[in-house]
């Protein structure tokens, strides 16, 4: 996987409640100029899914096909300070079993760790904790500022064409559901790939990354305008773990090729593993380090899967309970909520690119 990262400063911030939503998938023409129906299987389906999910979620989505990995996404990169993360997620917090168990892992062992140093979230994430002025992406790709002007995007997710994936992988080929029949198994569901960056796009990115020399590098330390700071970061990366209480930490991979094999989501401090057995692909093998090894069982699984159809509400729960912990509420939230703020940093954009 490659990673670009550009930051820029100075964006606009003002003290907001996050409120319910929904999430909406804006579509170039090249979408159902692939498959027609896709875009409306997107905006009902699909996005039902997560509508349906999440009471806070407020993100709208470009998505197009192109000649890319199987899919990739795009989403800008909105830096706050720890503190000002925990005390919205604190503010906004449902009070269901995750919420409360992971605001307990955060002040317990992550505080200790990560208090004086910033959190990378994205615009989506933001948005649902409350935060206003996040820095967004048109669908060229060039930074704007999320509620100011139209063709203000939360993310920008490509699929691969039909004819870019067989080229590059003979016999292989997009099994789109609207069309009915069942998937075979040298098909990719076009839909798993788009929850798969959907999710990212909302929040489950890791600060982590592969170099183009094959070692891992937290990206977030570096880059023109970022914060200063050794092994910052994302929201997700907060609730990765080796054990119980023990925090698989950004900065204890930092030029390795390799992490410690056996790292695991958790949402109360290594206790549990919250998403069903899952482990993260923590290897520096060109594929999402936030995803999962291969076991296709899971939407997040970072190669992709051949011959599954896997949807976020039908997969175990893995990718709800993560996004649940990062700030997302899946329970109606209490009556009144606390005001939360802080200044964003800065932003920058992250671009993600896979292939199999």
């Amino acid at each position: 996987m490659t990673r670009l990262v550009r930051f820029f400063p100075g964006l606009v911030f003002c003290v907001s409640v996050a409120s319910a939503g929904s999430i909406t998938y804006t579509c170039d023409p090249s979408v159902d100029a692939t498959s027609a129906g896709t875009c409306a299987y997107l905006n009902t389906t699909i996005a039902g899914l997560y509508n349906s999910t999440f009471i806070n979620l407020s993100a709208d989505i470009y998505i197009e096909q192109g000649t890319t990995g199987l899919a990739t996404s795009q989403t800008a990169e909105n830096f706050i300070p720890y503190s000002a993360y925990l005390s919205a997620l604190t503010g906004t917090a449902s009070g269901d079993g995750v919420d409360t168990a992971a605001l307990a892992a955060l002040n317990s062992l992550d505080t200790a760790v990560y208090g004086a140093d910033n959190v990378v979230i994205t615009s989506a994430l933001a948005g649902a904790l409350g935060f206003t002025g996040a820095g967004g992406l048109t669908a060229s790709g060039v930074n704007c500022t999320i509620g100011i002007g139209p063709g203000c995007y939360n993310g920008i997710i490509m699929v691969t064409t039909p004819a870019n994936l067989a080229s590059e992988h003979p016999g292989e080929s997009l099994y789109y559901r609207q069309n009915g029949g069942s998937i075979t198994s040298s098909a990719y569901d076009y839909y798993s790939l788009v929850e798969r960056e959907t999710d990212e796009v909302l929040g489950t990115i890791s600060c982590v990354a592969a170099t183009g020399s094959g070692v891992l590098s937290d990206h977030c330390d570096a880059g023109t305008g970022a914060p200063a700071g050794t092994g910052t970061p994302s929201a997700a990366d907060l609730f990765r773990f080796n054990g119980v209480g023990s925090l698989a930490l950004d900065n204890a991979y930092l030029g390795s090729g390799a992490a410690p094999a056996g790292s695991y989501f958790s949402y109360n401090g290594g206790v549990t593993n919250g998403t069903g057995g899952a482990l993260f692909n923590t290897v520096a093998n060109s594929q999402d380090y936030a995803g999962f090894t291969a076991s296709c069982a899971w939407v997040q699984t970072a190669p992709g899967c051949l011959g599954k159809s896997l949807d976020i509400t039908t997969d175990g729960g893995a990718e709800i309970n993560m996004l649940d912990a990062v700030g997302y509420n899946t329970t109606p939230e209490p009556g009144t909520l606390a005001l939360v703020g802080a200044g964003l940093a800065a932003a920058g954009l992250r671009r993600y690119f896979r292939r199999t």
